[in-house]
């Protein structure tokens, strides 16, 4: 994967945020199976885990970041996501450090496709800087829960109902 990929899909969707978020333009999820794929964190494509069950993925994969509270449920319907909020430590050194925040898209019941194009947008600014200085020192930090998270918010914002 070319070291601006993750970065130019996050200014990519940075322009449409507005239109995804109100849903009047679709969300180019296959655009970002490919870039978290292109990661090579989680062991299989990003595709293939949302119909796993919780507890699958919790026993198999899983670093235990995630609120997995339905262990019978599929993963899409996981509400808990992680997002990727900050990097310090020195890149160009090779001592990187991510934080880490939860988010909630389903708060009071309801589904919140800004909560979700938000983790999905700014979880990939942060990636993509990091990625386009070192991506074999993003690959040792970046956990497989905030990935996957990634993965569910795009999944949702195309397939969770439009709510007026």
């Amino acid at each position: 994967m070319d070291k601006l990929t993750i970065t130019t899909l996050a200014d990519d969707l940075a322009v449409s945020q507005e239109q995804i978020i109100a849903g009047q333009q679709t969300l180019d999820e296959k655009r970002v199976y490919a870039a978290l794929d292109g990661l090579g964190i989680l062991d299989h494509s990003i595709t293939t885990y949302f119909d796993q069950s919780q507890d699958a993925y919790y026993s198999g994969e899983s670093n235990h970041q995630l609120n997995l509270l339905n262990l019978h449920d599929p993963l899409k319907d996981l509400q808990d996501r992680i997002l990727t909020n900050h990097v310090d430590g020195f890149v160009d050194q090779g001592k990187i450090h991510l934080t880490y925040n939860h988010e909630n898209p389903f708060e009071d019941g309801l589904y919140s496709r800004e909560t979700d194009f938000h983790v999905l947008l700014y979880s990939l600014k942060v990636i993509g800087a990091v990625y386009s200085i070192d991506p074999d020192d993003l690959t040792k930090v970046l956990t497989k829960d905030a990935v996957l998270s990634l993965g569910l918010a795009a999944y949702s914002l195309v397939h969770q109902p439009i709510q007026a």
